[in-house]
């Protein structure tokens, strides 16, 4: 004897980041709002790829149906839309998990990104892209019954301060999102204007999208989207505005891609794929998860896009598809992640990659360059772990450099250099900009003596340049850490021969008064104009190191500095000649302020560098 069912109502409060949310989005720019229709059917279109996943270890949940739908209704006399398809569906407690308290992470870093901005069209990279609904309407209901369950359950709110949730009569697995919309909004109610948002945004969502205008009778429902898998299409056949509106409905962006890459692997391996290198910069790109873009297919049937070991998180910036005839359709999301075939596929993705790259290159420099700005420092992640690809990046690696503002690369830096050089001479600094950075007292000589100095800005510059050291039999030589000697005929000497007891007294007098404070103190072969400057031993951080270090709160103690002084400057040789008459502490300290400020680095008591500075010019 069967139980009897008990009516349910239940009536719960958004948690207080959706309500934020649902303010956000439901106010947000009108010239964003077709969005809510590539939200609702992606999120349909998942949920159907889902259950055709399932279902291929459990034939039980698609019951006798072997075609998947989304279907669009809408009714312009009853002012509504609904979206409905069969897929997987939701149980009451996913309705109240997805729906109601939403994916928590995803909130937050929509909320952080929305703060300053108007577009909101990246909303589903959030996982909270259902709620591009109250953009066009006032009133939501979502019918769902659960593939294999029995209950089916109605969620309905109007978007503000909570949500209700009901036992519901839907007989069918699959879900039905009604959306009960705005009279600022009716321009959606009419049928070419809901087409054209379904092509421009899911015409290559691999389920049937049909339409229908239910205020005229005597319509059938009309397919919309292609459905055909574009990356198993014939190149011949397809053009480029096909591969472009793909690219933004699987990536989410909505510039033009600046390369399409398109190629099917046979032999050892078979596989499709699609890639594609964008001309804009992922809001994502630095996100610290490093999460790739790559949406994984076996045999036509979307099994996942969070396999972490598809592609190198050196290349995450890049969208596209890989579909591969060579695993099992039954295989676990963790033994994917080591599955042998993954880690060939990935091989191959990436040495076709990296030689579509140098390709770009070589065919237009200048949309490289453009294409390097954006994803360059990024790329360079591939540098410092340790891999076989090191020198496949390291041939298409940009600088700018003190020769001009023009970027180089490697071999063109070595190509301007003395063939006698031995170096490859660099200014690593992230926090600067290269008008600031080639004005360093640090790149006087260099400049002088026109010896190229690679200028490097990126965070990640000071982590992959100590891992790879040479390139090409050159070694990699910051000029902020070590000795280099620039003097080709000693005329430095010769200039300060008069000087040198002097000198030299300064250089034991500055010493013995900071020998708490710094390394050394030698005369410098890198200064022509600037008094001092501070330089890192050979085996410490240089200037880029040592600020990441800081902004990491990491102890910086024991990173004591050698102080290079410029015997020729007027202020060193009247210091030197006055050694008799100064107060030797104040000079010494003054001395090394000023050197910190010439570093980068804030004075630790600018009172006392005042004092010592004012008392230079009043003591006699």
């Amino acid at each position: 004897m069967s139980e009897k069912k008990e009516d349910f109502s239940e009536n719960l409060e958004f948690k207080a980041e959706v309500s934020r949310l649902l303010d956000i989005v439901a106010n947000s720019l009108y010239s964003d709002r077709e969005i809510f229709l590539r939200e609702l059917i992606s999120n349909s279109a998942d949920a159907c790829e889902k259950l055709r996943y399932l279902s291929t270890s459990n034939q039980n949940l698609i019951e006798k149906e072997d075609k998947f739908f989304i279907n669009i209704n809408f009714s312009k006399k009853n002012n509504y839309i609904q979206i409905s398809d069969n897929g997987i569906g939701m149980s009451k407690e996913e309705l109240i998990e997805n729906l109601g308290t939403i994916a928590r992470s995803g909130t937050s870093k929509f909320l952080e990104n929305i703060k300053n901005k108007d577009d909101i069209s990246s909303i589903g990279q959030f996982g909270v892209g259902f709620y591009a609904s109250y953009m066009v309407s006032n009133k939501v209901e979502v019918s769902s019954k659960k593939a294999g369950e029995i209950d089916s359950w109605k969620w309905e709110s109007d978007g503000k301060n909570n949500f209700t949730l009901n036992k519901d009569s839907k007989k069918n697995k699959g879900t039905d999102v009604k959306l009960f919309i705005k009279k600022d909004s009716s321009e959606f109610l009419d049928f070419m204007t809901l087409s054209n948002i379904i092509t421009k945004y899911s015409n290559y969502i691999p389920f049937p999208i049909s339409l229908l205008n239910e205020d005229e009778k005597k319509n059938k429902p009309e397919k919309i989207n292609e459905g055909e898998p574009l990356w198993l299409k014939n190149k011949k056949d397809i053009k480029e505005e096909d591969y472009n509106q793909f690219y933004k409905s699987i990536s989410y962006n909505f510039d033009d891609p600046i390369k399409t890459i398109h190629f099917q692997a046979e032999g050892v391996l078979n596989y499709n794929s699609l890639l594609y290198f964008p001309s804009k910069q992922p809001i994502d790109l630095f996100n610290p998860d490093r999460k790739n873009k790559i949406k994984l297919y076996i045999q036509k049937i979307f099994i996942t896009d969070d396999c972490e070991n598809i592609i190198p998180n050196w290349l995450r910036f890049i969208p596209g598809v890989i579909d591969s005839k060579d695993i099992s359709l039954n295989i676990s999301r963790e033994m994917l992640q080591n599955n042998p075939v993954i880690q060939k596929i990935k091989k191959g993705i990436t040495n076709k990659v990296l030689n579509e790259i140098k390709l770009l290159l070589d065919k237009d420099k200048n949309k490289f360059i453009e294409f390097w700005k954006i994803f360059g420092a990024v790329i360079k992640e591939g540098l410092y772990e340790n891999n076989e690809y090191q020198n496949k990046i390291l041939e298409f690696t940009f600088f700018k450099s003190t020769i001009n503002k023009e970027m180089i690369s490697l071999d063109e830096y070595i190509e301007k250099s003395n063939d006698k050089q031995k170096e490859i001479f660099y200014f690593s600094n992230y926090d600067a900009e290269y008008e600031s950075i080639i004005k360093s007292p640090q790149l006087e000589k260099f400049i002088e003596d026109k010896i190229p100095v690679l200028i490097m800005t990126d965070p990640v510059d000071g982590f992959w340049v100590n891992n790879i050291n040479k390139y090409k039999e050159k070694e990699f030589k910051s000029i902020t850490k070590g000795f280099i000697n620039l003097d080709k005929d000693n005329k430095n000497k010769e200039n300060t021969k008069e000087s040198s007891k002097e000198i030299n007294d300064l250089i034991n007098l500055i010493k013995l008064e900071l020998k708490d404070k710094i390394k050394d103190v030698r005369v410098s072969s890198r200064l022509t104009k600037s008094p001092l400057l501070l330089v890192a031993d050979e085996e410490g951080m240089d200037i880029n190191m040592e600020k990441i270090m800081k902004m990491h709160n990491q102890s910086l103690e024991n990173n004591k500095k050698i102080l290079e002084i410029n015997p020729n400057h007027a202020m060193i040789i009247k210091i030197s000649n006055s050694l008799s008459s100064i107060d030797h502490k104040k000079i010494a300290n003054l001395i090394f302020d000023q050197a910190n400020i010439l570093d980068g680095n804030p004075v630790k008591n600018p009172s006392e560098y005042i004092n010592n500075l004012t008392s230079l010019f009043i003591e006699k």
